[in-house]
C-alpha cells in the first residue's frame, strides 16, 4: 500500500537536507502544507519529535519521528483509528546529483479505503513536494 515518488535533484546533498529537515517551515514553502506545529517545543529534531500537520482537504494529523539520520533520511508515523500512515524522506547520492525519494504507506484495517480515497491526491502532493524541495535546494546550492 505504498506510493513513492523519485526525483533526481541537481543540488548538494547537504543543501537538500537543510530544506527537507526544516520541518518547522514547511508551511512557508510547501504548497501541500497549510500549517505545521511542533508539539514538543523548540530544539533539535530527534527521534520522538512530534508535529501536527494540516494539509489542504485533509484532517489534521500528528506525526512522530521514528527515524532521523541527518543528510540521509527520516521517517515519521501518524496514527488514526484503523490506519497507520508512514511517510519516508530519503536522500541518496546519484553522481553529482541527489536522488530524493518520498513515500507514503498505509497499514491497518482501514488502509485499503484510505488508499482508494486519498491515493491520487497523495501522489499529487508527493510530486508537488519533490518539485518544491528541488527548487529550494537548487536555489540554495547556487
Amino acid at each position: 500500500m505504498a506510493i513513492t515518488v523519485d526525483r533526481l535533484i541537481e543540488a548538494d546533498r547537504a543543501a537538500l537536507w537543510r530544506v527537507i529537515s526544516d520541518l518547522d517551515r514547511w508551511a512557508e514553502f510547501l504548497p501541500t502544507v497549510d500549517e505545521i506545529e511542533r508539539l514538543d517545543g523548540p530544539g533539535p529534531i530527534t527521534v520522538g519529535s512530534s508535529f501536527r500537520i494540516r494539509q489542504p482537504g485533509l484532517m489534521a494529523a500528528t506525526y512522530r519521528i521514528t527515524e532521523w539520520h541527518p543528510e540521509a533520511d527520516f521517517t515519521w508515523v501518524a496514527r488514526s483509528p484503523g490506519v497507520r500512515t508512514t511517510a519516508t524522506h530519503r536522500l541518496r547520492p546519484a553522481g553529482s546529483a541527489v536522488s530524493l525519494q518520498l513515500g507514503i504507506s498505509w497499514a491497518g484495517p482501514g488502509a485499503a479505503l484510505v488508499r482508494l480515497l486519498f491515493g491520487r491526491r497523495t501522489r499529487r502532493f508527493l510530486d508537488q513536494e519533490a518539485a518544491a524541495f528541488a527548487r529550494l535546494a537548487e536555489h540554495r546550492d547556487s
